[in-house]
């Protein structure tokens, strides 16, 4: 897999980190902890993909040509998955204001940030994606330390600048991320595909 397509990949898994980062600095966000929350997200963002790329690699060798059909379907599902969570209409289950109280842990009316555990909660819940598409890649024999720190420096930039934007661009941008985002993955693993 070429640099651009590890690019590409590491676009659309920060997507999700961009789009919750956006909604976050919307409601408010500390100065030093933006820095704090996009380190977080890059870690994660590197350790899922790493353990699925050995995942993947594992099964690689075992499975032979099977495995890089199933890394192209897994890429070409989680992108639909992230289209149709684009289109579909939403339902909330739980309303912001108690998301915010349970992930910030603090009152409403004062700027917030995210704290303890609140943090790797946020961070792995928008790396979940990256666990899925690192075990793709490693069925396709991608380079694991340049595939992983590529993604990792990806989201944690992309969280970084949703923070930043948050709060001049609202939540609109989040959804043509995700997107961009949906239909990147989509594409690679049908070209992977096919």
């Amino acid at each position: 897999m070429n640099l651009a397509w590890v690019v590409a990949v590491a676009i659309a898994l920060g997507a999700d980190a961009f789009s919750l980062s956006l909604a976050i600095g919307l409601a408010g966000i500390r100065k030093r902890m933006v820095v704090h929350l996009s380190m977080v997200v890059a870690v994660f963002h590197v350790l899922m993909p790493l353990g699925g790329m050995m995942l993947g690699q594992a099964l690689g060798s075992v499975l032979g040509q099977f495995a890089s059909l199933t890394g192209a379907l897994v890429l070409i599902g989680l992108g639909g998955r992230m289209l149709y969570k684009v289109y579909r209409p939403t339902i909330e289950y739980f309303p912001f204001g108690k998301a915010r109280d349970a992930l910030f842990h603090t009152d409403l009316t004062t700027n917030a940030s995210p704290r303890g555990f609140g943090i790797y909660l946020l961070a792995a819940s928008v790396s979940l994606d990256a666990l899925s598409v690192g075990f793709s890649l490693g069925t396709i024999k991608a380079d694991i330390l340049i595939t992983v720190m590529i993604i990792g420096v990806v989201a944690g930039l992309m969280t970084g600048m949703g923070l930043v934007l948050g709060r001049v661009m609202g939540t609109w941008l989040g959804d043509k991320a995700e997107l961009l985002g949906g239909l990147a993955l989509f594409l690679i693993g049908a070209k992977l595909l096919f």
